[in-house]
This record gives C-alpha cells, sequence and structure tokens, in this order.
C-alpha cells in the first residue's frame, strides 16, 4: 500500500517489514542513515513511547505511537524543534538525531466512526460508545470517541485492571483539560467508565451504545486464536442500530464480523478492518512524507493484495474467496 503510493507520487522511498522480537532491533533499525520513519505495530504501540524524544500532542494524550519521524536538525542551542519545523524536514537522508512519535490510529478510527454513523444516530449529548479491550488500540478508540464529541464511553476488558487504568487515564487528562485540543469546551464533560465483565447488563441510566469498536486481537502473535470474541446481544439493542468497528483483518472475518453483519437488518452498519486499515494509513502516509495520499490506489493495493492471498481453486476451476473465522 505505502509503495504503490510512492510510486504513484514518483518518490524514491521503500517501505518494508521487519520482524523484530524486541526493542534493541527496533533502536537500531531507527538509527539508520537511510531511516524516514516507521509504523510500529502490537505489542510495541505503548512500548515504544519511552524511545521517543518527542510526542505529538494526541500521541502524547493517547500514551501510544503507531508512527515515528526521525528529526536529523536541532535548534542551535540543542533542543528539539517544533512540530511544523521536524516536518519540514523530513524525506531527507543523514544521521538520526533524535525521534518524534505520533498516532494515527484515532485519525482512522474517528473516520470509520463517521462514515458508518447513520443520521438517527448523529452523536448526542446523550450518546454512548463501548470500546473493547484495553490496549493500544483501545486507547486511540476512547481518544476518538472522545473527540467526536461522545459523552459516555465505556470500557471493558477482561483484564480489570487494565480498563481501570485506561479510564484513570483519561478521566485525569479530561479534568485537567490536558486534552481540551480535541474534545472542545464541551467535553470537559465527558466520562470514560468501567464495565465490569463481558456478561453484565448494559449500565443503567445510560442510553444503549450506538458505537461499538473492537480492538481484541483476533490471534496471538504465533498466530492461534485467543478467543471467539463477540460482545452481548443485550448492548446491540439500541432501536436505530449503530456503527461497529473491527479493527482486526487477519483474520478479515472474525466472531465479532459475523455477528455484526446478522446485527444489519437492525441497523448496525459495520466497518471492518479493511476499511480502518487503508484510513490510518492514508494519515501515516502524509505524515510521512507531506505528500497528499492517494487515497483510492491505497485502498485498492489493500483489498487486491487480501483477494490474491484468499483465493483458491474448487477443483473445477473456478475461484471463490475464501474467508477465514475464528472457531
Amino acid at each position: 500500500m505505502h509503495n504503490a503510493a510512492y510510486a504513484a507520487c514518483g518518490m524514491s522511498h521503500h517501505f518494508t517489514t521487519i520482524s523484530s522480537t524486541g526493542m534493541v532491533e527496533l533502536q537500531s533499525m531507527m538509527e539508520k542513515y537511510t531511516f524516514g520513519g516507521c509504523a510500529v505495530v502490537q505489542p510495541y504501540k505503548t512500548k515504544v513511547v519511552s524511545m521517543m524524544t518527542i510526542l505529538s500532542k494526541h500521541a502524547e494524550a493517547i500514551g501510544a505511537v503507531n508512527s515515528v519521524i526521525p528529526i536529523r536538525e536541532m535548534l542551535e542551542d540543542g533542543s528539539v524543534p517544533d512540530e511544523l519545523k521536524i516536518l519540514s524536514t523530513r524525506n531527507r537522508s543523514g544521521p538520526v538525531k533524535a525521534l518524534w512519535g505520533d498516532n494515527t490510529d484515532w485519525i482512522g478510527l474517528r473516520a470509520c466512526v463517521r462514515r458508518g454513523l447513520s443520521p438517527a444516530n448523529t452523536v448526542r449529548s446523550t450518546s454512548t460508545g463501548i470500546v473493547c479491550g484495553a490496549g493500544g488500540q483501545a486507547r486511540a478508540a476512547v481518544y476518538a470517541l472522545l473527540s467526536l464529541g461522545v459523552m459516555h464511553v465505556f470500557v471493558a476488558n477482561r483484564t480489570l485492571s487494565t480498563a481501570h487504568a485506561l479510564a484513570d487515564h483519561y478521566n485525569k487528562l479530561i479534568d485537567s483539560d490536558v486534552i481540551k485540543h480535541a474534545i472542545g469546551n464541551d467535553g470537559t464533560k465527558a466520562r470514560v467508565r468501567v464495565i465490569e465483565s463481558f456478561t453484565d447488563s448494559w449500565p443503567e441510566g445510560y442510553n444503549l451504545p450506538t458505537m461499538v469498536v473492537c480492538t481484541i486481537p483476533s490471534q496471538k502473535p504465533d498466530g492461534s486464536a485467543p478467543s471467539n470474541f463477540t460482545v452481548p446481544s443485550s448492548w446491540l439493542q439500541n432501536p436505530t442500530g449503530g456503527v461497529a468497528v473491527e479493527l482486526s483483518y487477519n483474520p478479515m472475518v472474525t466472531p465479532f464480523v459475523l455477528q455484526m453483519r446478522a446485527e444489519a437488518k437492525r441497523g448496525w452498519i459495520l466497518m471492518d478492518g479493511f476499511d480502518h486499515l487503508p484510513e490510518q494509513a492514508f494519515a501515516q502516509f502524509e505524515l510521512f512524507t507531506g505528500r497528499r495520499a492517494p487515497r483510492k490506489l491505497m485502498r485498492d493495493v489493500v483489498l487486491d493484495h487480501y483477494r490474491n492471498q484468499r483465493k483458491v481453486s474448487d477443483g473445477g476451476g473456478i475461484e471463490r474467496e475464501r474467508a477465514f473465522a475464528v472457531d
């Protein structure tokens, strides 16, 4: 996707993947003379934060980084330049003097929620959203919902302490006005709350959710499936449906995807991993290069790659797409 975009823009950049078993390999890569930036995936999105010299205001608030930009020019006094100066010196080689961390996951999530919400479910002061999971992507999901003006954000996670830590993190930021740039003046009334268990009923006194974001990985790093995650059907009883976002894309068809497809007749719109992946990559490409992303091309490349990997012969010479679901 990135390489196709570079070629379309006539750029000599090259995007490649590196499997790393630890932070040492990551540090070595980011010190290379030709290092132009890097996309960080799980489980390093929160771990890499400590390696950054400076964070964007969004990454600092989220507490997770998925995009790293090298800084090759420092100010005369040796300090790190401002964001405008950092971004104006992209697309250069040379010694890396510092690292700038940003997060585009929340931008992709916000775009998906906006696209999926029907007029009947326009965000209001009584709107609610639920984020399933409490890792790096969940942090971005909560931030995205808050930036959309959602006043009542709920978090559910199997490890309860992690869910509470995530809620406390954002409630402290809201109370201190640190994320006022993202949520506006009205956002100071917002709150992030924890649902103790996936078996609990929806909390009394709050509207049923119109936004459901699943950030729970469909596979472990070794490729095995950790669970058959779905949300309680009682949480999906909003009479006008809503938008559901699945962040997993390998496999694309997860139990949660199948569940939400079945809810389409009741007004639920599904945005899957291949809706979110290109959206955050558009922002990432523009961050790396300073160029407008060729969106249609990038989206087509992702879908074509997936289809080519999933096509199999049925023995009669007819090709069909194989959809993988977790058993």
